[in-house]
């Protein structure tokens, strides 16, 4: 059945086993696993905290977390201060948190988000050097064109 399904079960769980980043929440360390799409805590994996609807905006998320459950802060706080036991945690974009798990949630290859990142920082640079570099000059020299 495997052979006609075109399903390879021992691929699969190689690509399932690996060493997941960690993050620090609050005062816990939590594995960050994107494949799944959540934070488990290291220490006890049934205390899993899902991005489901966590919203990413300008490449970063916004969490509230609970110091005293070590999970999400589900209740609403509009306009209320938060209680002393919640923090906001800023949560940086999931490509950088878990390549390897963005790209295999996607079909990519695993190293598709680390490349990305890499080209991205370079291309950024270049563009900055070119655009600073001659109005630097003109305003140091007093040129104007």
């Amino acid at each position: 059945m495997e052979k006609y399904m075109g399903y390879r079960a021992e691929i699969d769980e190689q690509r399932q086993n690996r060493e997941l980043p960690r993050y620090l929440l609050g005062a816990s360390e939590f594995l960050v696993d994107l494949l799944n799409h959540e934070f488990r805590q290291a220490d006890n994996p049934h205390n899993r905290i899902s991005l489901g609807d966590v919203k990413e905006e300008y490449g970063f998320s916004i969490l509230l977390y609970d110091t005293i459950t070590k999970n999400r802060f589900l209740e609403n706080v509009e306009g209320v201060d938060l209680p002393g036991h919640v923090q906001l945690i800023i949560v940086p974009p999931l490509k950088d948190l878990d390549p390897v798990g963005l790209a295999r949630r996607q079909g990519k290859q695993d190293d598709y988000y680390i490349k990305e990142k890499r080209t991205d920082i370079i291309g950024s640079l270049i563009t900055f050097r070119k655009s600073k570099a001659p109005t630097e000059q003109k305003k140091r020299k007093g040129i104007s064109r």
